[in-house]
C-alpha cells in the first residue's frame, strides 16, 4: 500500500509538472520542406548545500545542489502537396542531477536519466480553403518510459517547470491525437476556434528492476482554444485562449502490491499574448506573455488541498541586423511560478527569475542557417519551507536546412 502510494504521488506531481502535452490542434503550415537539429546544454546550480528532495520512497531526504542536460533536438517538416503538411520531432537527452550526499535508497550521490524521447508525427490539412483545417497526430513510445529507482529520482528533478528543460521527459507513452480548427475573418480581426481529443495507452513507468512492477493508464485529454489576431498600423497583435481537461489516470501496482491509486489533473487554462512590432532599427521585435493556471488536482476522487499553481512568463525578443546576412539575437525574459504548496519536490517547486539570451542569426546561402546561442539566468527558487539562489546557463547551436 505504501509503495504504490509513494510511486502515485511522484508520477502524479510529474504529471501535473509537465503539464498538457503538445496536442497538435493547430498547426502553422509551410510552404518549402524544413529540416532543423541542434545541440543544447544547459546547467544549473542551488546555492549552499543544495535544495531538500524526499527520496524516492519518502523515509529521507537528500539535497539536491546541480543538475544538467545535453539534448540534441530533431525536426522536420514537410509539404505534402498543396494542402498537407507533415511534421516530425523527436531528441536525444542525457541528464544529470548532484547531490550532497547520498541516497539513501539509491546508495549514490547523484541520479542520471539519458535516452531517446518519444517520435511525434503529425499530419495537418486544409479542407475548404484557410477557413478549416484538420490535424491529425501520433506520439510513437520511442521514449524511455520503465525506470529505475535512479532514472525515476533524475526525472522527478528534470521534470521540473522551474528548471525549464529542453527535454523535461523522455517517454509519456503511445497517444493520437485528432484536431480541428476553424478560423474566418470579421472586421479587421481574424479568429480561430479550435478542439483537439488525445487518446493515450497505459505503459509501465518504473520498471520490475526497481522493485515496484507498476502500470500506469493515463487519461485522455481534450483542448479547446481560441485565437485571434489584427494588424495594428504597421504592427500586428496575437491573443489566444485555451482549457486543456483531462480525464481521470490509474496506477495499477499488479498482484503482487494489490493496489491501485487515481488521480485526475485538473484543467489548465493558457492566455498567450503577442505583439510584433514593426520598426526600421529590428528585423524582429516581438513583445510575448503567457500566463498558465492549473487548478487543482484530484487523488482517489478528493481534490488535493493547495495543489493549484499558476505559471507566467513575459519577455521580449529582438533580432538586429548587423549584415546582410547575420542578425543578433537579444532575448529578455522573466518568470514568476508559485509552484504547488501540497508537494515538497523539486518537481512542483516555485521561481521567480530572469534571463538573458544573446544569439545570432547567419544565412548560409538562401537554403541554410546557423543559429548558436548563449542563455544566463538566475533568481530565487522555493520547494516547500526551503529556498535558494539559482543560477542557470546554457548554451547550443541549431542548423536549420529550408528547401
Amino acid at each position: 500500500m505504501r509503495t504504490i502510494e509513494v510511486v502515485a504521488a511522484a508520477l502524479g506531481c510529474i504529471a501535473f509538472a509537465a503539464g498538457v502535452r503538445a496536442l497538435p490542434a493547430q498547426g502553422k503550415l509551410a510552404g518549402a520542406s524544413e529540416s532543423g537539429v541542434g545541440a543544447v546544454f544547459e546547467l544549473w546550480r542551488f546555492s549552499g548545500d543544495g535544495i531538500p528532495q524526499p527520496a524516492l520512497d519518502g523515509s529521507a531526504t537528500v539535497r539536491v545542489t546541480g543538475a544538467s542536460q545535453w539534448s540534441v533536438p530533431v525536426g522536420v517538416t514537410v509539404p505534402l502537396g498543396a494542402r498537407w503538411t507533415f511534421d516530425l520531432s523527436s531528441a536525444f537527452a542525457v541528464g544529470e542531477v548532484k547531490l550532497d550526499g547520498r541516497d539513501p535508497v539509491t546508495g549514490s550521490d547523484g541520479y542520471s536519466l539519458s535516452g531517446l524521447s518519444d517520435i511525434r508525427v503529425r499530419a495537418t490539412g486544409r479542407l475548404v480553403g484557410d477557413n478549416v483545417l484538420v490535424t491529425a497526430g501520433l506520439n510513437l513510445p520511442t521514449g524511455k518510459t520503465e525506470l529505475d529507482e535512479e532514472e525515476l529520482s533524475a526525472l522527478r528533478v528534470l521534470a521540473a517547470p522551474a528548471l525549464s528543460m529542453q527535454v523535461p521527459v523522455l517517454g509519456i507513452g503511445g497517444s493520437g491525437t485528432l484536431g480541428l480548427v476553424l478560423a474566418r475573418q470579421i472586421g479587421s480581426w481574424a479568429w480561430a476556434f479550435g478542439a483537439s481529443y488525445e487518446m493515450r495507452n497505459k505503459y509501465t513507468p518504473v520498471s520490475i528492476a526497481a522493485g515496484l512492477p507498476v502500470e500506469l493508464s493515463p487519461g485522455d485529454a481534450v483542448r479547446l482554444s481560441l485565437g485571434t489576431d489584427r494588424l495594428i498600423g504597421q504592427n500586428s497583435m496575437t491573443v489566444g485562449l485555451s482549457a486543456d481537461i483531462f480525464t481521470s489516470d490509474e496506477l495499477d501496482g499488479g498482484s503482487g502490491v494489490g493496489n491501485t491509486a487515481e488521480s485526475k489533473l485538473g484543467p489548465i487554462y493558457t492566455l498567450d499574448w503577442q505583439y510584433h512590432a514593426v520598426t526600421s532599427r529590428f528585423r524582429e521585435l516581438t513583445f510575448y506573455l503567457v500566463d498558465r493556471y492549473r487548478s487543482q488536482y484530484e487523488r482517489d476522487g478528493r481534490k488535493t488541498p493547495d495543489s493549484d499553481a499558476n505559471y507566467l512568463d513575459v519577455g521580449v525578443r529582438a533580432v538586429s541586423g548587423l549584415t546582410e546576412s547575420t542578425g543578433l539575437l537579444i532575448g529578455l525574459n522573466a518568470r514568476h511560478h508559485t509552484g504547488l504548496q501540497s508537494d515538497q519536490s523539486l518537481t512542483t517547486a516555485a521561481i521567480a527569475s530572469g534571463a538573458l539570451t544573446l544569439g545570432l542569426q547567419h544565412r548560409l546561402g538562401s537554403n541554410y542557417s546557423l543559429q548558436p546561442f548563449v542563455r544566463v539566468q538566475g533568481g530565487r527558487l522555493e520547494s516547500g519551507d526551503a529556498s535558494s539562489t539559482a543560477t542557470g546557463f546554457s548554451g547550443g547551436l541549431a542548423l536549420r536546412i529550408r528547401l
